[in-house]
């Protein structure tokens, strides 16, 4: 019963992720192009890694952690692209499976609670359809390419393995943990974070033996990369500096979402509930940023550990689930702090902490099925809105991406020349074109590139600072790639003259997604 369940979970798993990207395969997100970039940056060279990215104007160091391009890279270009579709959804499917697995073990093996046989599966499932790994609002995690989940799932791999050793000694497992871990390391930044920050807690509130392996992980990273991933963590180290000394105060700041401002987001969604307009309720439930209100509608099981805190111990609930889950909890809220926003998205510090938050909930409402029940729908209603949403929120750049193709084609046919995009157009324009891009690298560094020289190119960003005159005479610009609406934004909010920056340029070609002008001379 519980293997046909299993299967029927997993599959189900694949296709709603893999589903959105069947019937819109050709959407890809401004990171995704930088993905599919540096793969085959790295299948040109032979799976060397390059000091820089070939055809980026501005001063960088090639340091961005590499693992999911090393993966995408294994595949020639056409066969790249459907890899790229399928990964969030093949590694989210893996990750059911190991947090399957491991409820299973965790339950029959250790704790000896036989009488919940199905726990496994109301983990898995409960994991599986949760809004968390669904949302797009932070961007489309499970249907287009990232190596977000790919560090999730070596994550989940290093602690399952790691416990696993601790409670049996099994070697095979401690090989399992130290690989994972190294592998995180050279995947994604984010993940190095959350390795580091829950390894704390686990070091102090489990065994100080953890904080060995995390070492241990490290060194075998050191060791197969020959000291490269050195290079990665002081990449992302100094990025992380430039950002806060730099960067969050013009691109973070302004956007960050006041209670004020959320309460009457919340008034205007009560209003039009009350008068039936359902949509735009429902559209300000699941797409509303305030972290208060992710906390609660994405992360509802928080709220059950909370609320059943006096059942902890009478059920004998494994202590290491609780410091995990505290460790998420603490770095969630301590990241909406403002001196301590650029090092990532909250919410993101609860999606690695969703097996044991869940886990933890699912055992204290186990004997209280309807509960059960009304959580599942919850999460199952929630898939059928981001479904939707995705679909109506990236159809029509779906419908526009062979005029895509077809103008930046035409835009090759000309005359060499430096590009200069204004908006987030970088990485397309180095995917699908074949000249310089006035860009910079992927992380900052200001011993490389210096404020000065950023500002000057992205004083606004993503957009660019008021001297466009001295942009344009220093690095040579002859075409400009953007959209109709970020090229109507720039001139309109930031220029004194919005008139003599429309008349240096001539639109050669655009559509509804994409716009080429030509510098006139």
């Amino acid at each position: 019963m519980q293997f046909a369940l299993i299967t029927l979970l997993a599959v189900t798993t694949f296709l709603v992720r893999a589903l959105p990207r069947v019937l819109l395969p050709d959407v890809y997100a401004s990171d995704t192009y930088f993905h599919l970039f540096r793969a085959q940056t790295i299948r040109d060279n032979r799976f060397r890694l390059s000091k820089t990215l070939p055809r980026i104007i501005l001063p960088h160091e090639n340091t961005y952690p590499f693992l999911y391009h090393y993966l995408l890279a294994i595949f020639p270009s056409g066969a790249r692209l459907w890899a790229e579709r399928f990964t969030g959804a093949v590694f989210d499917t893996f990750n059911v499976l190991l947090v399957y697995l491991f409820s299973n073990w965790l339950i029959l093996e250790q704790t000896g609670l036989d009488k919940y046989e199905f726990l496994p599966i109301w983990v898995a499932a409960l994991f599986a359809f949760s809004p968390a790994l669904m949302r797009i609002g932070s961007g489309p995690r499970a249907y287009n390419g990232s190596p977000r989940v790919m560090g999730q799932t070596l994550y989940l791999l290093h602690i399952f393995s790691a416990v696993f050793f601790y409670e049996t000694g099994n070697i095979i497992a401690l090989t399992v943990s130290i690989v994972a871990g190294a592998a995180v390391y050279i995947t994604a930044k984010f993940g190095v974070q959350v390795l580091l920050f829950f390894g704390v807690f686990f070091a102090l509130g489990v065994t100080p033996l953890y904080a060995l392996l995390i070492l241990l992980s490290f060194f075998a990273s050191y060791v197969v990369t020959s000291g490269y991933v050195g290079t990665v963590i002081q990449g992302g180290v100094r990025h992380s500096r430039f950002y806060v000394k730099h960067l969050q105060r013009i691109f973070l700041d302004p956007h960050v979402r006041s209670f004020k401002q959320y309460i009457v987001g919340f008034g205007d969604a009560t209003l039009r509930l009350i008068t039936l307009r359902l949509k735009g309720a429902l559209f300000w439930y699941y797409r509303e940023q305030y972290f208060l209100h992710l906390f609660v509608t994405v992360f509802p099981q928080f709220a059950v550990l909370l609320l059943f805190i006096q059942r902890f111990e009478k059920l004998h609930v494994p202590f290491f689930l609780l410091a995990w889950s505290a460790a998420a909890l603490v770095c969630f809220f301590l990241t909406k702090l403002r001196p301590l926003m650029f090092l990532g998205e909250g919410e993101r510090y609860l999606e690695y902490a969703l097996f044991p938050s869940v886990f933890v909930a699912v055992l204290l409402l186990y004997q209280t099925p309807k509960l059960l029940c009304l959580w599942l729908a919850y999460s199952l209603l929630s898939m059928c809105f981001y479904q939707y949403d995705y679909h109506s929120s990236y159809s029509k750049l779906h419908r526009d991406y062979h005029q895509i193709l077809d103008i930046f084609g035409k835009l090759d046919s000309l005359q060499s020349g430096v590009i200069w995009p204004i908006g987030s157009f970088h990485w397309q324009t180095l995917f699908h074109t074949r000249f310089p891009v006035l860009t910079h690298g992927c992380n900052l560094d200001e011993r490389v590139l210096s404020k000065e020289e950023f500002m000057l190119v992205y004083g606004n960003y993503p957009y660019p600072s008021p001297n466009y005159r001295s942009i344009i005479e220093n690095y040579n610009v002859k075409y400009i790639v953007s959209d109709k609406t970020s090229l109507e934004y720039y001139p309109k909010q930031f220029l004194d003259d919005p008139e003599g920056f429309r008349a240096m340029i001539d639109v050669l070609w655009q559509n509804s997604s994409l716009l080429i002008a030509q510098v006139k001379k």
